[in-house]
């Protein structure tokens, strides 16, 4: 099916210039949780491991959106999980930052007194 402004390769109902770009997606996502992960292991604080989480939830996005692709979840569940998967990133990266700012501090004052 041709969609109008649509511009890329197809074949029958797969979309190779999509593929591509959940490829690409998927690999820099990767990269980036496994670099926070590292960081994480290096650093040791819970708020780098909140930060963490929230890069391992952020790899869920190109990974539900190439099963859509591929037929395997509908495209209501599709849509459900990303959203989900957003909220994820966003109670996680606010709590890091809350922790941060909030709770160490605290402690780091403690440990002066």
């Amino acid at each position: 099916m041709i969609r109008p402004g649509h511009v890329g390769v197809h074949w029958g109902d797969f979309h190779a210039d999509f593929a591509v770009v959940l490829a690409v997606s998927a690999v820099a996502t990767a990269a980036l949780c496994a670099l926070g992960l590292a960081v994480y292991r290096r650093r040791g604080s819970r708020a780098y491991l909140l930060l963490a989480l929230a890069l391992v939830a952020l790899v869920a996005r190109p990974l539900v959106a190439g099963l859509a692709m591929l037929g395997t979840v509908s495209p209501a569940t599709h849509h459900t999980l990303e959203h989900g998967a957003d909220a994820v990133v966003v109670a996680l990266v606010f709590g890091a930052v809350y922790y941060a700012r909030s709770v160490e501090k605290r402690l780091d004052n403690e440990e002066d007194t």
